[in-house]
């Protein structure tokens, strides 16, 4: 079905690398503007980073951690606002057609990035084109973890002809190739820097060694408007204001990251003004709206990023789905029609989240356009009903429809994630009020992490998928969970 919720994180711009179009064209040394008082912002965060790295290797991932890796981290690019992509790193972004941004005739493309002068690490260490021909290399290793993911698959080479000029011979087109970025919302399609001067014998040594390596957490060198001060396993980590920030020194001077893992506890902290922030899903989005009701009108809000969307995905492989009508494009149309989404979203998330109808946030010029060409499934039980008759289906009295063959259609709906049970019955109850039968199950936490059995449901399931490029690139043929990729990937109706 493929119609979706989009889930929000709260985040918060963070003084110049959230600054208006003029201020990011102006020196580093004026855009951040007066420095405000030595204060230091503390923000809630329900889960603890098991890195910094905007794109990890091993098995520590980063996850929807978008507030704590974009204190530390910059990359080629940045999106604004409204999710649209301008330089940040580099002095321009690539653009199609013109020596920045080639295209050949047998789908292999070029695109070169400059990079901005005087650019440092936050150790003080110059940045140059060959952190990124090291960072290539070593996202490319396989024992790594990162070779198969965007865009590291599509590229076959990095060079850096000069300190300044990153040159990236890619193997086939990528949409994304003119804007490369890790730390918005599509996911992460960066290729972010790497110290060689740092990591480059660690890299030489094999990769248990890089992985063993105390950069990746307490010992974290960035580029990003924040260095690490203080990280306390467990409860905390400290970061103030780097001054040779490329966008200029950030107006926070110092921020606190605390931990807080029972939301209960960040709500108190932050009605108490302990805390004045809450990330990276600190506050569910319930507790969210009753904060904002507590706190006086304009002292506080909420600013939405979307990573990721809540949906019912069909299974479609002939060898799991169950009944077979589900592959009957009338008989999932048909339920599609039958999702009252506006409802679910005022019963359960306040009317907060936002109702999409394809994987790109409608705050970008790509998301518009992708809206714009998507096919919509309103709320329509008279539709749902044409089309179920279509497909041979009837109905008797307040009664669940009855196949051709007289027996009932009886679909199951399942999840593995608590959090989304609520939204599980909201689907099935308006389902069955439109005449589907449905049974749900709830996947135990044990079996809901084996691969196989999270991929082999025979009906709907509920769950999340990320956004943009990354998700599009999830349901490729190569994403069909199976043997030969020990049942991971997202293509359930490949």
């Amino acid at each position: 079905m493929k119609r979706a919720i989009l889930l929000p994180l709260i985040l918060v711009c963070l003084g110049a690398a959230c600054a208006s179009p003029a201020a990011r064209n102006s020196s580093p040394s004026t855009s951040g503007g007066p420095a405000e008082p030595a204060r230091t912002l503390a923000v809630a965060s329900a889960t603890e980073p098991k890195s910094l790295a905007a794109r990890t290797i091993g098995q520590t991932a980063t996850g929807g951690l978008i507030f704590a890796r974009r204190l530390f981290n910059a990359d080629l690019a940045l999106l604004d606002d409204q999710s649209n992509s301008y330089p940040y790193l580099a002095e321009a972004l690539p653009q199609l057609n013109t020596d920045s941004w080639k295209l050949f005739p047998n789908g292999e493309m070029e695109t070169t990035y400059h990079l901005k002068p005087n650019l440092t690490w936050h150790d003080g260490t110059p940045l140059t084109a060959d952190d990124f021909v090291f960072s290539w290399q070593v996202y490319a290793t396989p024992d790594l973890g990162q070779a198969s993911s965007l865009p590291i698959k599509l590229i076959a080479n990095v060079e850096a002809p000069d300190s300044r000029t990153v040159l990236i011979h890619w193997a086939q087109p990528f949409a994304a190739a003119g804007a490369l970025q890790s730390l918005g919302n599509n996911g992460p399609l960066g290729l972010p820097p790497l110290p060689r001067s740092i990591l480059g014998s660690s890299f030489e040594s094999g990769a248990a060694t890089l992985i063993a390596n105390p950069y990746w957490t307490a010992g974290y060198v960035g580029l990003g408007p924040y260095h690490l001060d203080r990280w306390e396993p467990g409860a905390f980590l400290e970061a103030s204001a780097f001054d040779r920030h490329v966008l200029g020194v950030p107006r926070i001077n110092r921020i606190k990251l605390v931990f807080m893992l029972d939301s209960n506890v960040a709500l108190a902290s932050m009605l108490a003004r302990e805390v004045q922030m809450a990330s990276d899903n600190g506050l569910p989005l319930a507790q969210t709206s009753s904060l904002l009701r507590q706190w006086p009108a304009g002292s506080a809000v909420m600013v939405p990023s979307y990573l990721s969307w809540l949906a019912a995905h069909f299974q479609n492989r002939p060898d799991f789905v169950s009944p077979p009508a589900l592959r009957d494009v009338r008989v999932r149309r048909a339920l599609a029609h039958a999702v009252d989404r506006d409802g679910i979203n005022d019963s359960l998330f306040e009317s907060q989240l936002g109702i999409a109808d394809t994987m790109f946030p409608l705050t970008s010029d790509l998301g518009r356009a992708a809206a714009a060409a998507a096919t919509k499934y309103p709320f329509d039980l008279v539709r749902s009903a044409q089309l179920m008759a279509d497909a041979g289906f009837t109905r008797p009295a307040a009664e669940p429809y009855l196949g051709p063959d007289g027996e009932r259609l009886t679909v199951e709906v399942r999840t593995g994630s608590a959090s989304d049970v609520a939204t599980q019955t909201a689907l099935a109850s308006g389902w069955r009020q439109a005449g589907f039968e449905f049974q749900e199950v709830v996947v135990p936490p044990a079996q809901s992490q084996d691969t196989r059995v999270k991929a082999s449901f025979p009906g709907l399931q509920v769950g999340l998928v990320g956004v943009g490029e990354a998700a599009i690139d999830g349901m490729g043929s190569a994403n069909i969970p199976g043997p030969s990729n020990q049942w991971r990937g997202r293509a359930w109706d490949g």
